[in-house]
C-alpha cells in the first residue's frame, strides 16, 4: 500500500510550504474545478443495504470509474457503496505537515466533474484515502497545531473537490526518523479523527485498522482491519462500524484471503456493517463478490459485471 516519492520533490515543497500548510495542497485550482464546488453534486441517499461494500482503487493504475460498473443482476443497482482514492499523503517536518497529492490524485480532483461525479452520481460515496510517505511524520506523531493545521487541510480539500469524506491508513510514515516530535500514540492519532468530525460533521470518515489507529471510535463511521475474516472490532467500535471481511486483489483469480475463506467468513455476516475490498482493478472481479454476496446480502444476491472497462486515460 505504498508509492515512492523522491526526496528532492519532497524538499522542494517543503521550501514552498514554509510555514504550516494550510491549503488543498499541490492540486492546481482551476477555475472550472472551483466552479464545481459552489454547487454540489447531488449524490442519493445512503440507501438501507447492509452491510456496505468499500472499494479502495489504486489511482496510480487504476481508473476509479470502474467501481461503477457492478449492478445486482437483473437490476440497475450498484454493488459498490464506498470507494476511496488511494492514496494521497501526509508528509511534513519538525515544524511543518502538508497534505500532498502526486500527479493522478491531482488530476482525479482537477477533473472531478468526470472521474468523481459519475460516481456520485450512481449514489457511490467517493472518499479521499490518505497514507504516510516516509517522511517521519504521520496521523499519530503531531502537535496539536500540526493536527489543526492538517485537519484544516484535509476538510478544505473534501469541500472544495466535492468527495464524500476521508480515510486514514497509517503505514509507511516511518515514525521516529525526526527527532522533536511527539512519540506516535493512538492517543494523538485519535485528536486527528476527533477534530475532522468536528469540521467535517456531515461527512464520512474511516480508518484502515493498522499502526495507532483504534481510538476516537466514536467519531468513526467504518473501520477496515487487515485482510482476512476478523470476527472481533476493536473496543468501543460496533459491529456495524467493522469490516469482519477484508479481501486484497492480489492478481487476477487471487486474492488474500482465499475463495474458501471468503465464503466461510460471510456465511455468518449478521450485524457487521461493511466489508471491504482492496485494489479493484479495471477487469471483472464479479467472482470475487459473488463468493460473498449471497450471504451477506440475502439469497438470491448474485452480481454481475457490465462488461465495461475504464482505462487509465490520465
Amino acid at each position: 500500500m505504498s508509492k515512492k516519492i523522491s526526496s528532492i520533490l519532497f524538499i522542494i515543497a517543503t521550501m514552498i510550504a514554509g510555514t504550516i500548510v494550510t491549503s488543498c495542497s499541490n492540486v492546481g485550482m482551476e477555475d472550472d474545478v472551483m466552479q464545481q464546488s459552489d454547487t454540489q453534486t447531488s449524490t442519493r441517499a445512503v440507501g438501507s443495504k447492509t452491510p456496505k461494500l468499500t472499494v479502495y482503487i489504486e489511482t496510480n493504475d487504476v481508473n476509479p470509474l470502474n467501481a461503477k460498473e457492478y449492478l445486482f443482476s437483473n437490476t440497475s443497482e450498484e454493488v459498490v457503496d464506498h470507494v476511496i482514492l488511494f492514496a494521497s499523503n501526509i508528509r511534513g517536518t519538525k515544524g511543518t505537515v502538508q497534505l500532498y497529492h502526486n500527479n493522478n490524485q491531482s488530476h482525479i480532483l482537477s477533473n472531478a466533474s468526470t472521474l468523481i461525479a459519475p460516481l456520485q452520481q450512481k449514489g457511490i460515496k467517493v472518499l479521499l484515502g490518505l497514507l504516510g510517505d516516509h517522511t517521519g511524520v504521520g496521523f499519530a506523531n503531531l502537535t496539536p497545531a500540526m493536527i489543526s493545521s492538517f485537519a484544516q487541510q484535509v476538510a478544505d480539500c473534501v469541500n472544495t473537490y466535492g468527495l464524500d469524506g476521508v480515510d486514514l491508513d497509517d503505514e509507511y510514515a516511518e515514525y521516529g526518523k525526526i527527532s522533536g516530535l511527539p512519540s506516535p500514540s493512538s492517543t494523538i492519532m485519535g485528536s486527528l479523527i476527533t477534530k475532522l468530525r468536528e469540521l467535517m460533521p456531515n461527512k464520512l470518515i474511516t480508518t484502515f485498522y493498522y499502526g495507532y489507529a483504534g481510538s476516537a471510535t466514536g467519531s468513526l463511521d467504518y473501520m477496515w482491519p487487515n485482510f482476512g475474516c476478523n470476527k472481533t472490532s476493536p473496543s468501543g467500535l460496533p459491529a456495524n462500524k467493522w469490516a469482519k471481511l477484508t479481501i486484497s486483489i492480489t492478481n487476477e483469480g487471487y486474492t488474500t484471503p482465499d475463495s474458501g475463506t471468503i465464503q466461510g467468513c460471510s456465511n455468518s455476516y449478521s450485524g457487521y456493517g461493511a466489508v471491504m475490498m482492496f485494489n479493484m482493478r479495471e477487469w471483472d472481479t464479479s467472482y470475487i463478490m459473488n463468493d460473498f454476496a449471497s450471504r451477506v446480502w440475502g439469497s438470491g444476491k448474485t452480481v454481475k459485471w457490465t462488461g465495461v472497462s475504464h482505462p487509465k486515460n490520465y
